[in-house]
């Protein structure tokens, strides 16, 4: 519309500068004639450049918001890749082949390492299938030749060791694999040769599980709660140089050979009430800003 005005006012202008170029007042007029041109022609800068400020104001709006779709679009992409990619490595965990099995821990695992926001999904995932129903070995594994045929399944222990050595390896800082800030689950689980020595992790519970050979979780900081709450320990504990920031309990739990608390320091309540020790038990070293042996039972010395 402003753009047919200002054609319009032009026309006219110039029509009039062509009428009056022959009568005696002509200089006049002419001279008002190209002042209003000159005005006219300034008009028509201004609505030109307005129009053309106003048309790459568009084409970014434009560009922007194609930008934001375009984000979208690949963030909802990458969410069903991602997903479709856990469903298929907890599918195969369900697998009756362990070699498939193995396959979907280390799927899971490369999931985790590539998406930092799935990590603690996939160690809860981890701890529940080591919280799965188990009938392991009697004794460990390590430094021993069992000349007896198993009467557990070596295949699935195979698995399960796996499983525990990738939360080893997610939860030892200082490593380039580290995963920052995890949390552990694994009550009841039943835990062969189980090393956790060098690690970080927040609230761990391990209440009632069964530990079977040497538990190694020396130089090990846990910055929540640790329970370990009638927790069964088959062979030798070392607990040594551990941290448990916010204490921790190992009420009614069993020791059935010795165990290591040496240097250990505790910021909480380090509770053993009730609980049971069949070997050498060593707390030297400790710092702890509240511990309770009440009722613990220790061997008899001869």
């Amino acid at each position: 519309m402003t753009a047919a005005a200002v054609a319009a006012v032009t026309a006219g202008l110039l029509w009039l500068f062509l009428a009056w170029s022959g009568e005696p007042t002509a200089p006049v007029r002419i001279d008002a004639v190209k002042t209003a041109f000159g005005v006219g022609a300034g008009a028509g800068g201004v609505f030109a450049l307005w129009l053309a400020t106003r048309r790459q104001r568009t084409l970014e709006l434009q560009l922007a918001e194609s930008t934001r779709v375009a984000a979208v679009t690949e963030r909802d992409l990458e969410e069903r890749r991602v997903t479709e990619l856990y469903t298929k490595a907890v599918e195969q965990l369900g697998s009756d082949k362990a070699p498939v099995r193995l396959g979907g821990l280390y799927a899971l695992e490369r999931l985790g390492q590539d998406n930092p926001r799935q990590r603690q999904t996939i160690v809860n995932v981890l701890c529940a299938y080591l919280r799965m129903p188990f009938k392991g070995p009697e004794k460990g594994l390590k430094g021993t030749a069992d000349l007896e045929p198993p009467d557990y399944d070596e295949s699935e222990l195979l698995v399960r060791l796996a499983a525990q050595e990738l939360l080893k390896t997610h939860l030892t800082h200082g490593e380039p694999g580290y995963w920052a800030g995890m949390a552990v689950d694994l009550q009841r689980a039943t835990l062969v040769d189980f090393r956790l020595s060098g690690c970080t992790l927040a609230a761990a519970d391990f209440s009632r599980a069964k530990f079977v050979g040497a538990v190694h979780i020396r130089g090990t900081t846990f910055t929540g709660l640790a329970g370990f709450f009638g927790a069964r320990f088959t062979s030798a504990v070392n607990f040594d140089r551990s941290v448990f920031e916010e204490g921790a309990f190992f009420t009614w739990a069993r020791f059935g050979a010795s165990a290591r608390f040496t240097r250990v320091r505790s910021g909480a309540r380090f509770e053993f009430t009730h609980a049971r020790f069949e070997g050498e038990t060593d707390f030297e070293g400790g710092e702890h800003q509240d511990l309770d042996l009440t009722d613990a039972r220790f061997p008899e010395k001869r």
